[in-house]
C-alpha cells in the first residue's frame, strides 16, 4: 500500500488549480504544472502522476 501511495508524493498538499472532464478520462491540474490523469480502462480506474 505504501508503494501505491508513494506515487501520489508529488501532489500531496498541492493546490488544486483545475478539473478538466474527457469521456472516460479526468485530469487534475495542480500547481507547480503537476498533473494527475484518472481514466477507466477495461473497467479499471486507471490513474498516472505527471511528473512522479
Amino acid at each position: 500500500m505504501n508503494d501505491l501511495m508513494a506515487k501520489f508524493d508529488g501532489i500531496k498538499g498541492q493546490e488544486l488549480l483545475d478539473v478538466e472532464e474527457q469521456k472516460n478520462e479526468i485530469t487534475l491540474i495542480f500547481k507547480d504544472n503537476r498533473y494527475l490523469f484518472i481514466k477507466i480502462e477495461n473497467a479499471n480506474l486507471i490513474s498516472e502522476s505527471v511528473p512522479e
